[in-house]
């Protein structure tokens, strides 16, 4: 029974799992500890691993000390010897934690903290009585999904963290439920009157940035290409990436690959706008959106470019958003600013705030649509372009061999790009006559038939 209690967090204690943080006052230190199982002796003992992080107080930990609890939790993790009993709330999230959150997505330390508050929240509620012991699936319910949403708002922190600490409820059950170790996943609740996200857009002076920054250096030339197809098509993002040189055919661009079947995200064929068409010209066979991969020479020690299909760009937007200066300092749960330790390489003494860029590549395809409807483009051609289009009729298989087909449209796209172009001459590959382009007689005559 001692050993039992012992295993219990004392109120106030930042408990994930079996480990915990303890501040060493002497060191400036927090510790993560744990339990060991008793030895050859009998006697159960306490680990103790230094995070080599101080600051905070011993009842309120610093941010970096949370997460470094939250990663050790999750590096801890071996897989499971035997099934574990899924009834219990707590065991499907450790497993959904190590077998989800940790391979699949893209901040598990972010999740295990959120898990780490549900945690200490079911043992509040079990010393209040309303719960027997460790919560179970059946125990679940809207009114005890709302005293934790309340519990949250009470320790200070937004709406919106409250509602992605909800998730880290949500998420594990309905996986569970998806992976047959539930019969059922019950509803889950989202917070009430959370304010709604706010649709990002750029303004003409931050696409000009974003031009400027993705053109000044080479392995970063892929997200200017990247940028000029989705403001002058309207493409979705994911057909962007995925577009190869043969989608390229006469002057419109066929976002729906030869032998792909259209989903309900439809893919829409769009005219090749005569801004656009520059960059579309010349290029190697294969995925339009290709970046320089820098690598040393060995012969010359110079730095040298690997020309490969773009995957993910995440990163290399981010590095744009970052250098055109579209960025906000990063703030923590409780919305303090982050701050990393002075680069020693480049004679930093004083620590930073952590940038992040605002926006992501999506945030281009809600840009162009903000701009076509600021033109009084008609909505008919918006939808087309965007891929939205509901007709059932031939129509829309035809459409795009008349003349004037999404007119208005490339009207609205020159339009912008003549904005963009009183801050930079980034959005041009070079300078040429305006007038649209046929991309097909221009390959075939670049690139004749052999035999």
């Amino acid at each position: 029974m001692a050993g039992q209690r012992r295993s219990v967090a004392p109120a106030g204690r930042t408990q994930l799992g079996q480990f915990w943080l303890w501040y060493r006052g002497d060191r400036d230190d927090w510790c993560i500890c744990w339990y060991d199982d008793g030895g050859p002796d009998g006697v159960r003992r306490t680990g103790r691993k230094s995070t080599g992080i101080g600051g905070g107080s011993p009842d309120n930990p610093p941010k970096e000390a949370q997460d470094a609890l939250a990663e050790h939790y999750l590096a801890s993790q071996q897989p499971a010897q035997k099934a574990i009993d899924v009834a219990y709330v707590e065991g499907i999230m450790a497993d959904w934690l190590l077998k989800h959150a940790q391979p699949n997505l893209s901040d598990p330390v972010r999740y295990a903290n959120s898990v780490a508050h549900w945690i200490e929240f079911f043992a509040d509620e079990r010393r209040a009585g309303r719960l027997t012991g460790p919560p179970t699936v059946a125990d679940i319910n809207t009114a005890l999904v709302q005293r934790f949403q309340a519990w949250r708002i009470a320790a200070g922190v937004s709406p919106h963290t409250a509602s992605r600490d909800t998730a880290a409820l949500r998420q594990p059950l309905n996986w569970a439920w998806k992976n047959n170790m539930i019969a059922s996943a019950p509803f889950v609740p989202d917070i009430k009157d959370k304010p709604g996200p706010k649709e990002l857009v750029y303004t003409v002076d931050q696409i000009a940035a974003l031009l400027d920054a993705a053109r000044a250096e080479p392995d970063r030339e892929h997200i200017a290409m990247l940028v000029m197809i989705a403001l002058s098509t309207h493409g979705r993002m994911q057909a962007i990436l995925e577009l190869t040189t043969d989608q390229i055919q006469g002057n419109l661009i066929y976002f729906n690959a030869p032998g792909r079947k259209q989903t309900k995200k439809r893919r829409s064929i769009v005219p090749i706008a005569p801004t656009l068409a520059p960059w579309l010209e010349d290029l190697p066979d294969g995925k339009v959106i290709q970046w320089k991969k820098p690598k040393r020479s060995a012969a010359t020690g110079k730095i040298e470019y690997e020309l490969l299909p773009a995957g993910s760009v995440k990163k290399s937007f981010e590095k744009c958003l970052l250098a055109a200066g579209i960025s906000a300092v990063e703030t923590d749960d409780d919305g303090e600013p982050v701050w990393l330790p002075p680069r020693q390489k480049l004679g930093e003494t004083a620590w930073r705030p952590k940038l992040v860029g605002l926006g992501s590549p999506n945030t281009l395809r809600h840009t162009i649509s903000t701009e076509l409807h600021r033109r009084g483009v008609p909505e008919a051609q918006i939808d087309t372009a965007a891929g939205h289009s509901g007709d059932s009729t031939n129509k829309r298989h035809y459409r795009h061999l008349r003349p004037d087909y999404l007119e208005d449209f490339i009207e609205a796209v020159e339009d912008l790009w003549s904005e963009v172009g009183k801050l930079t001459t980034a959005h041009l590959r070079y300078q040429r006559d305006t007038k649209v382009v046929d991309m097909g007689a221009a390959r075939t005559k670049r690139k004749p038939k052999n035999g």
